[in-house]
């Protein structure tokens, strides 16, 4: 991998200068802040909006507090992942930038990867400050949890994390416009998401590794290990296609 360590100072650096770091971990920082405030203090909230009505809710429950931050989470972790990666490749196409890094001694393999690192490691610390935050809000707000749970559960959610931004990248190195290639990302993990609902099939899908990770924090014994394995070979075939597409592309 040619060229490598270069190229990841150049994308840490612009994700610090384009503050994709103070994005994302403000935003997975709020939902992490807010979905235990919100649990702790919605029959509050209820009776004020219904004019005394009395409005009878059992209590909130740190599973419940945990399992909605991480559905959160994965959804809204998964638009940013499109609308950060979707222009990392593509868009360097379109303006001639790549043209130039790669006409360096750099390599293919480096270029994309340098880009995914990057990318996770904004996601990862941003990930890694939320859960905290909301493991502690949880605590002191509604009850204890366990914390081996909550730290699988997290793990799951990074590797999914991890997954979204490969296919982002894969689809980045497909087109020139980056409309296209956030379309074309969108798609395929929806589709995947619908195929999680399917039995048999859909604990094979990545989308499964939220419900594994609720089931640790909940003490269910129901894993999902073939949908561990399908979504590490599909981020590295991910990224594997992207060079390789880079390759054969006239750019």
């Amino acid at each position: 991998m040619k060229g490598f360590i270069p190229l990841l100072k150049k994308e840490v650096t612009g994700q610090l200068r384009t503050y994709k770091l103070v994005i994302v971990a403000g935003i997975f920082l709020f939902f992490g802040i807010s979905t235990p405030f919100l649990l702790k203090y919605l029959p509050e909230i209820l009776k004020l909006a219904g004019e005394g009505m009395i409005i009878e809710l059992p209590p909130p429950t740190a599973v419940q507090s945990l399992a909605e931050y991480a559905s959160t989470i994965g959804q809204v972790g998964l638009l940013l992942a499109v609308l950060l990666g979707m222009g990392s490749i593509s868009g360097e196409m379109k303006s001639g930038t790549a043209i130039m890094t790669l006409s360096k001694p750099v390599s293919r393999s480096s270029f994309v990867g340098a880009k995914m690192i990057a990318l996770s490691l904004t996601f990862l610390l941003s990930l890694a400050a939320a859960s905290i935050v909301s493991f502690i809000y949880t605590v002191l707000l509604i009850e204890g949890a366990s914390v081996a749970g909550y730290v699988g559960l997290n793990l799951l959610l990074a590797l999914f994390l991890m997954f979204c931004l490969a296919i982002t990248l894969f689809c980045s190195s497909l087109f020139r416009r980056s409309l296209a290639a956030g379309g074309t990302a969108i798609a395929l993990l929806i589709s995947q998401a619908a195929l999680s609902a399917i039995p048999i099939i859909g604990d094979y899908m990545p989308g499964k590794l939220m419900g594994w990770g609720v089931n640790l924090i909940s003490g269910n014994p129901d894993e999902y290990w073939g949908a561990l394995a399908v979504t590490a070979v599909l981020t590295v075939l991910s990224l594997y296609f992207a060079q390789k597409i880079l390759r054969n592309k006239d750019l």
